[in-house]
């Protein structure tokens, strides 16, 4: 009988599915306390706080980090805090599984299925932070010093997804318009290509691949994509949410573009090591359009 999970960013986004991925498969689940602002404050933790968090549980899930920020804050977010998980995993003997990103590959050509072996070219600070994050993983890993897997994940799509994001944004505004009887939605250039995952099935990646590592003798490799490997135009997304909602205005595409979508046009992740590890995903992109345009649920 293996202790409980240890979650970082259990509040996130992805940290909420974390969690109820586990729960849903009755796993027990620990997340760092709070401090005096009321969230975590796990780049505060020193070795005895870290080793405490550790102590008796069944291994760790990584969902903490940024997305944006100064160079320095991502560096602290993406670099330096897994850095500590990953030493403090290793001195517990337990394994670790962390989010990684697609963005970490860069400019990929068009029709190419990026696989883990394919040289790493982030374009921006984000995805340069977060290899530097995996680089930090596969040292640790090829040291012997813990075991772990670095999950590269695509474009997750889901419940509580930030507005911050396009799709979150899109579900807002859609669901404003469709309310308010608008005739139309302005958006930017929706011609770019993603490869969009479900968080459910991300999340269920991340315990599938914890349980590997698990194993008495692990082989999993130190990086794995997690994907739906089809790379579908980001304009699928807007125009489906619109009809889920039964929105019939007109969807510009008028508006000043995203940088990355201009320098990143096509993205689909190669799943050959996902899939050979026996995971599968459940849902569809349909299904992923209906949870994002649910009201999240409380923490």
């Amino acid at each position: 009988m293996t202790g409980p999970v240890v979650v970082l960013g259990a509040g996130g986004f992805l940290g909420r599915h974390v969690v109820a991925a586990l729960r849903g498969a009755d796993q027990a689940v620990r997340v760092p306390g709070p401090h005096a602002a009321g969230r975590p404050d796990l780049l505060g933790l020193d070795r005895a706080a870290w080793d405490d968090l550790l102590r008796g549980g069944g291994g760790v899930i990584n969902a903490a980090g940024r997305t944006a920020g100064s160079e320095t804050e991502l560096e602290a977010a993406n670099v330096h805090l897994l850095s500590a998980a990953l030493s403090a995993a290793g001195r517990a003997g337990v394994p670790l599984v962390t989010f990684a990103s697609a963005a970490e590959y860069g400019r990929t050509e068009d029709g190419h299925a990026a696989h883990e072996t394919n040289e790493a070219r982030p374009l921006a600070p984000y995805g340069q932070s977060k290899l530097r994050g995996t680089q930090a993983l596969q040292r640790a890993v090829q040291e012997g010093q813990v075991r772990a897997a670095a999950l590269r994940l695509t474009n997750p799509l889901g419940e509580g997804i930030g507005e911050g994001t396009l799709p979150g944004r899109a579900a807002r505004e859609l669901r404003q318009a469709a309310r308010l009887g608008l005739e139309s939605v302005r958006f930017g250039p929706l011609g770019a290509r993603r490869d969009f995952v479900d968080a459910r099935d991300a999340a269920r990646a991340a315990l599938h691949l914890l349980d590997q590592l698990r194993g008495e003798v692990p082989t999993l490799p130190d990086v794995i994509n997690v994907g739906s490997g089809e790379a579908r135009p980001v304009r699928d997304l807007v125009t489906g949410l619109a009809a889920q909602l039964g929105y019939h205005g007109e969807l510009l595409e008028d508006a000043p573009g995203s940088p990355r979508s201009g320098d990143v046009p096509y993205q689909r992740a190669d799943l050959t090591r996902l899939h050979a590890s026996g995971f599968r995903a459940r849902h569809s992109f349909g299904d992923s359009l209906r949870a994002l345009l649910q009201e999240p649920t409380p923490a």
